[in-house]
């Protein structure tokens, strides 16, 4: 592991990055993860397992992103897609392929994952590398501010009420496409992704849903539910870790 930073645009200060994967003569597919928490919690240590599973066959580049209520929508987002442009800038010093981009994540790392392959398609990358985002890997991801979906409507005092208030604090922005990806009207474009699910998370409904629509709107789309368990998906602990390993390994290196 390799630690770095660049320095925010948004905040002022530096974003640290860990960075997974030994350089090889042969460019690897390069993947962008958000830790997983609930936007006003989580921490970058979270991703080691999985980021460490995966660095054989790709780079992999964790982001230590701010979390609310210091930062929050829509400064959140901003900081998300500048690690996108600099992973881009930097993917052949990384050892990384720029035209093998993923972004990954989980629960609100889900959500700035599938908000920046908007991002990307909406405003592109621009500088000397001609970056190419070739899927986005959600995992569990938070996409409805609005927690409208029945299984979290079945989920009593949910973290996640708390989370979004201090993420969202402009009501109005709570249907925001960037804030509530499951509400936009405008999916068309985006890179292939792959969702999944864990049987009895709260989030799972809101996930699936989001799949739905992205297939709706032409988007390549594959969806795995698996198996509960106290842990989260990405921890080593899950009982089904390495299968949502093998499915990335999958997604990262299919040709």
């Amino acid at each position: 592991m390799r630690t770095t930073s660049f320095k925010s645009l948004v905040t002022a200060e530096p974003v640290a990055l860990q960075v997974f994967g030994t350089p090889t003569k042969y460019k690897q597919p390069i993947m962008l993860f958000f830790h997983g928490g609930l936007f006003n919690c989580g921490n970058i240590d979270s991703a080691h397992a999985l980021a460490n599973a995966l660095s054989e066959e790709a780079v992999i580049v964790c982001v230590d992103y701010p979390l609310a209520p210091r930062l929050h929508f829509p400064d959140t987002i901003e900081v998300a897609y500048q690690a996108l442009a600099w992973i881009s800038q930097q993917a052949a010093a990384l050892g990384g392929d720029a035209a093998r981009v993923f972004v990954a994540g989980e629960q609100a790392g889900g959500n700035l994952a599938a908000v920046v392959a908007m991002l990307f398609r909406d405003r592109g990358l621009s500088g000397k590398q001609r970056a190419q985002l070739r899927g986005q890997i959600l995992i569990n991801p938070m996409l409805d501010a609005s927690q409208s979906s029945h299984s979290m409507q079945m989920t009593v005092d949910s973290p996640c009420r708390r989370a979004w208030a201090e993420y969202i604090q402009v009501a109005s922005n709570a249907v925001h496409p960037y804030a509530s990806p499951v509400h936009s009207c405008r999916l068309a474009g985006l890179a292939p992704a792959t969702v999944i699910t864990t049987e009895s998370n709260p989030l799972r409904d809101e996930a699936e849903a989001y799949a739905a629509k992205l297939l709706l709107a032409g988007v390549p789309v594959q969806v795995r539910r698996l198996g509960d368990s106290e842990y989260a998906l990405t921890s080593a602990q899950h009982p089904c870790f390495q299968m949502l390993v093998q499915l990335m390994r999958h997604v990262l290196t299919d040709e």
